[in-house]
Parts: C-alpha cells; sequence; structure tokens
C-alpha cells in the first residue's frame, strides 16, 4: 500500500511539472518571448558560482581573464589592467574567501545577511587600512540576464602603491600556476602526497602499538576499546588535514592554493567525519547485537540492523548532496526538473520500496527473528538477517536462502521457535492374537509412563485404544511435552519413546508391523479347466 502511495505521489509530481512546462511553453508561444533562457557564458549567475569562476581565473596569471568578474573592468585599458593586478596581488597576499558551501547558490542571493539587495560578501582583504569585505553585485546587463560582480567600490579600496611589483612587472600570459581540477598542481603535491603520508605513517604506527597490546581482535574487545579502534583512523585523517590547512598561510601558500588547500581539506574532513559516523554505527549495531543475545532479545536484532542501514543510506545522501553543492550544483533544483523522468523513478523504485515497506511490516509485526527456525513455502531453515530489501535463510543443507521482503511478508510463515511445547502423536500395532486384558495393561502402562516424564503436560485420554485395522489392534497416543526449543522438543520425544519401547519389551509386547494377510484356499474351477494352464497351476492349493 506504502509503495502504491509512493508511486502515485511521484507520479503526481512528474505529471505536475509536465503540465507547469507545457504551460510555460503555451504561455512562451502566446506571448512571443524566446523560449530558452540566455545562459550567461562565465557562469555568473549567482554568488557562489561567481566566486567559482574567480578563483578559476586567479592562478591564470592573465588579469585580461579576471575582466569579466569585476564591475566596471576593461581589459583594454592599461589603468583598469593595473587595478586588476593590485587587486590579485592583495587576494594573494592577504586575502580569504569564504567557503563555498556559505555562499547562496540562488540567483538573486541572500536576503537575510543586512546588505543590500544587490549585495553578497564573498569574502575579504586584509590591508593596512584595515579588513575590507569584498562584495559582489548584481548587476543587469544589455542582454537581460543578472550576473554578479565583485563591486567596484572594493577594487578601489585597494591601494595601488602597496602592490607597485605586481602592477609594474605583471606575470607573462600562460606561465601561472598548472591548474588540475580546479586548484594548482602545488596543492595537490601538498595535500595528496604530504598528507597521505603523513595518514598512512600514523595508522600504521597506531595498529602496530595495538597488535603489540593485545588488542588487534575487534570482535571480542572491550566497547571502549572497539569503539576507539573503529573512531581512531577517521579522526586520524581529520586531524592531518586539519594541520595541513592551519599550515598553508604560515609556509607562504598564495591564495589560490590557500583556499585550494581549506576546500578540498574540507572535502577530506568530511568524507573523515562520514566515514567516522559510518564505522561508529557499524561498532554500535555490533555491540548491541551482542548485548541482545547475551540478554535472549534477538527479537530486536533486526531491528537494530534496519535502523543501521538506515542511518548509514541517509549518510550517503547526505554527503553526496553537500559534496555536490561544493561545485554549485543544485541537488534540490535537479530533483524538482525531472518532469517526465518522475514517472520512471517512481516506477523503477516501485520494487525497492515495496521491499523496504516488507522489511518495516516483518520488524514490525515480528513472525520471526534473526535465529529462528522457521518454515515458509515449504522450506525449513534459521534465519540468519533480515535486511532492507531481502531477508536471508540457511536451509537445513546449509545453503542461502534470499527471499524478497515483499514476498517474504506476504508468504505464510510458520515460526517453529516459538512453540511453548511439543506436540506428539504416535500410533502403533498389537497383533490380533493379543488377548483384551493385556491391552488394558498396555494404555495403563503407557499412561502411567507419561505421567512419569517431568515434561509431560495433563492431557484428556492421552494414550487410546483405536480399534481394529487391516494389520491389528491400533494404539493412538496424542499429547504435549513440555519443550523450550524445537530442537529439544525432538530430544525429549525420543526419550519418551525409547522408554514406552523399554516398557512394553519388558512385558512382553511385540508390535505388529504394518502387514496384510492374505490366505489362498484353492484355485478357482475355471482355472482347472482353462487351455495353457500348467498342470501344477490345476492342481488346487498345492
Amino acid at each position: 500500500m506504502l509503495a502504491l502511495i509512493f508511486c502515485a505521489v511521484m507520479l503526481m509530481l512528474a505529471v505536475s511539472a509536465t503540465g507547469r512546462a507545457a504551460a510555460s511553453e503555451a504561455l512562451t508561444e502566446t506571448s512571443g518571448e524566446p523560449a530558452e533562457k540566455i545562459e550567461d557564458p562565465f557562469g555568473r549567475e549567482s554568488p557562489r558560482a561567481m566566486q567559482i569562476g574567480l578563483f578559476n581565473v586567479l592562478g591564470s596569471g592573465d588579469e585580461s581573464d579576471l575582466a569579466p568578474y569585476v564591475e566596471g573592468a576593461n581589459p583594454a585599458s592599461e589603468t583598469s589592467l593595473r587595478q586588476l593586478r593590485a587587486f590579485a596581488a592583495a587576494l594573494d597576499n592577504s586575502g580569504e574567501l569564504i567557503p563555498r558551501l556559505g555562499l547562496p547558490i540562488a540567483p538573486e542571493g541572500s536576503l537575510t545577511d543586512g546588505l543590500d539587495r544587490d549585495l553578497e560578501e564573498i569574502g575579504s582583504l586584509s590591508l593596512e587600512s584595515g579588513t575590507v569585505p569584498i562584495l559582489a553585485r548584481r548587476i543587469e546587463t544589455d542582454a537581460g540576464t543578472a550576473i554578479w560582480q565583485v563591486s567596484a567600490e572594493t577594487i578601489d579600496q585597494v591601494p595601488l602603491d602597496n602592490f607597485s611589483a605586481a602592477v609594474d612587472d605583471p606575470v607573462e600570459p600562460g606561465r601561472g600556476d598548472i591548474m588540475l581540477l580546479g586548484a594548482p598542481l602545488s596543492a595537490w603535491l601538498f595535500l595528496v602526497g604530504l598528507g597521505l603520508a603523513l595518514f598512512t605513517a600514523i595508522v600504521l604506527g597506531f595498529k602496530l602499538i595495538i597488535r603489540r597490546l593485545g588488542l588487534d581482535d575487534q570482535r571480542h574487545a572491550h566497547p571502549v576499546a572497539a569503539i576507539l579502534l573503529a573512531a581512531f583512523p577517521p579522526i586520524a585523517l581529520m586531524g592531518v588535514y586539519l594541520v595541513l590547512e592551519r599550515l598553508a598561510m604560515p609556509l607562504g601558500a598564495g591564495l589560490v592554493e590557500r583556499t585550494a588547500i581549506e576546500r578540498y581539506s574540507d572535502i577530506a574532513m568530511g568524507f573523515a567525519t562520514v566515514w567516522l559516523a559510518w564505522r561508529l554505527a557499524g561498532v554500535v549495531n555490533h555491540l548491541l547485537n551482542r548485548w541482545l543475545r547475551q540478554t535472549d532479545k534477538p527479537a530486536w536484532i533486526g531491528l537494530s540492523n534496519f535502523v543501521t542501514r538506515l542511518f548509514r543510506l541517509a549518510l550517503v545522501v547526505v554527503a553526496v548532496a553537500t559534496f555536490l553543492a561544493t561545485f554549485a550544483i543544485d541537488v534540490t533544483t535537479g530533483l524538482a526538473a525531472l518532469g517526465i523522468g518522475g514517472i520512471a523513478l517512481a516506477l523503477g523504485a516501485r520494487k525497492a520500496v515495496e521491499d523496504i515497506v516488507g522489511s518495516v511490516m516483518i520488524l514490525a509485526d515480528k513472525p520471526v527473528r534473526i535465529g529462528d527456525r522457521c518454515r515458509i513455502g515449504g522450506i525449513e531453515g534459521d534465519v540468519i538477517d533480515i535486511g532492507m530489501r531481502s531477508t536471508r535463510i540457511q536451509t537445513l543443507s546449509r545453503t542461502v536462502l534470499t527471499i524478497p521482503n515483499n514476498v517474504f511478508a506476504s508468504e505464510s510463515i510458520e515460526n517453529l521457535a516459538l512453540r511453548d511445547r511439543y506436540f506428539v502423536e504416535q500410533r502403533f500395532l498389537l497383533p490380533y492374537d493379543t488377548a483384551p486384558d493385556k491391552i488394558e495393561r498396555i494404555l495403563t502402562a503407557a499412561r502411567e509412563l507419561l505421567e512419569e516424564q517431568a515434561s509431560y503436560i495433563p492431557t484428556v485420554c492421552p494414550v487410546r485404544f483405536e480399534g481394529f485395522t487391516p494389520s491389528g489392534f491400533q494404539i493412538h497416543i496424542r499429547c504435549h511435552l513440555k519443550a523450550e526449543t524445537y530442537v529439544q522438543g525432538h530430544f525429549v520425544e525420543e526419550r519418551f519413546l525409547l522408554a514406552l519401547l523399554r516398557r512394553l519389551s519388558g512385558m512382553g509386547v511385540s508390535i505388529a508391523p504394518a502387514a496384510q494377510r492374505v490366505e489362498f484356499a484353492g484355485r478357482p474351477t475355471f482355472m482347472r479347466d482353462a487351455v495353457g494352464v500348467s498342470p501344477d497351476m490345476r492342481e488346487g492349493g498345492d
């Protein structure tokens, strides 16, 4: 039912999005306006996108590349180029850019930052006169599009005399830093080479110490030790890149290097945070499952595993969305623009949603628990895991059967581990030459033997004489015996049956086999006169 509701919601969203698109197209055709939106070739539609473009051109060494990102800049004017060189030098020496995630991705910018509606702070400069904010202004172009550029007021506050070396001796075009994935090659060598080397050395040293102390067995480790063993590698990764980020400016890195090191260090620390949460969730789940088994509460193990998997899934989704947001990719806009693709998503996700709903039903109703023996669809086995998509059962032949949760939840499930008593039903035969008095003594002996069993649960007429069969007199035993587990019930029944056989053997009673007796009184007359019948068969009874 929930799967159908999910599919219906996705279909409605897709249809509404398609309807809005069709209405927009119809309105465009009616009004005669252009159907396609004009995009800025430099990607300056939002403060975050503009800052990314500005950062990418700072390492080129060509001030003319910086002109599209500065208000009023003219690459054909020497005075404008000198101001751009001074601004680039000020950024490189004492500039700081606000992290990308701190800038709005919406085209209109932030409306709650206390600045004018057309202004947005994207960084700061430390000058002799004090700290100057780097402001971006939203400007309407001649083509009718709104773009963001560094404001002219910010450029005017940079004194040319303080950066005369950079202004009078510009870097030749093409001799700037080698950029790789939006960062200088020097920053990558610093991050990957030094960072991973330090991290590897720290983790290897920690593992050697742990092995010397004999604490490397995580399965039976103390809870505190298990948590520390799981948390140390991510924390070490976070510490290494936090130190590298703080060392960038003392080591003389420029703005491009500092910003790249800061951004990718933040990504590394974000990955370490996700890694830490992932490992801690696994350790806590393992410790909780171990405690549930020790306290004889296996019914909650499936729920614990399900919550852990759900938490990890949400963790990955948030991490991916945050990572894409650092590159100015708006995930919500992409999801809202699915349109007709939402129909395919709804139909494709239907089975997955059904399995998740089935797992919730299994965990809520608890027809089986992890470790229970059950019978489903004629197959008997032990439940070893209840996941988000499927349930795994280890059969008696030691094979693993995987059943989708939506199928498992809709089947008739027989839980063999929840029985509190074991049902015994046996029949045996006595020969026809057994005297009635002896049959009565056999019934009394069987009833007394049952009452002697500590596991016997009193039952009305547990042993009865059911009458005559083609093979002999039939005795029927029907009762319940106490048994805590399914396997223990077999042993209880076995002990009772062996005691019954000994009691009957002591009474000189033999159990008749299930057979039929056939007696021949003689050959029919038609066989004596029949042509082709051998003389031996013509003789009756011989």
